[in-house]
């Protein structure tokens, strides 16, 4: 395993190290398992995860990475708080597009993650950055079939809209890891999503994510 790498990119990670450990395990069953596409993450802070499932999933996949690039969005009514801040205190009830607006929480230039996962080595790797709201860069163009979906985004409109659009995408025996699966909101959405469906949800351990296999 690729410790000594994972312990350096685990180092800007905003997760616990069983969770980057989890990202870069899941990018080998689906290349291990032939499971095809692509490998995409909404959320990407600093790139830690995102790199591990890259350390993980070899050069051969395509790696997508959605991000404002600046930092977690403004709380919806679904949302009982302001990630990283705590109450929220704006006004709720107003247009989705009014909360797209940076909270100032986790904000990580787009430069900088290109930067982090060139000093880690991924320069020769594929990879596709999708700047802006997901809200506005997830539309019903994307269609490449995916591996991982993993969501990192704290808050319920964009996972919600994230679910919506990729889900259908995930190949039979992919993965969808839910990062925030703790936060209100983003089980609100995870739940409305799967409300009726046979999904088995996962437990990685001392981590808090959630992560279902497609059957």
């Amino acid at each position: 395993m690729h410790t000594q790498l994972l312990n350096k990119i685990g180092q800007r990670a905003y997760s616990t190290k069983e969770t980057l450990l989890h990202s870069y395990n899941m990018g080998k069953y689906v290349t291990e398992n032939n499971i095809q596409g692509a490998i995409i993450e909404c959320g990407l802070g600093a790139g830690a995860n995102f790199a591990a499932m890259m350390l993980g999933g070899g050069i051969d996949k395509a790696y997508f990475g959605f991000d404002s690039f600046e930092g977690i969005q403004l709380a919806g009514k679904k949302d009982d708080s302001q990630p990283g801040i705590g109450k929220i205190t704006h006004d709720v009830n107003v247009s989705e597009s009014e909360l797209l607006i940076s909270s100032g929480i986790t904000s990580c230039s787009l430069e900088s993650v290109q930067s982090n996962l060139k000093e880690w080595g991924f320069y020769e790797y594929k990879v596709y950055f999708k700047k802006g709201w997901v809200q506005n860069t997830i539309t019903d163009d994307f269609k490449s079939k995916l591996a991982i979906l993993r969501l990192d985004m704290d808050i319920y409109d964009p996972t919600k809209h994230a679910l919506e659009k990729l889900y259908p995408l995930l190949s039979i025996g992919g993965v969808l890891i839910i990062d925030d699966w703790e936060l209100t909101g983003v089980r609100a959405a995870c739940d409305e999503y799967f409300k009726g469906q046979n999904v088995e949800w996962l437990s990685i351990e001392n981590s808090t994510p959630k992560y279902l296999i497609k059957k």
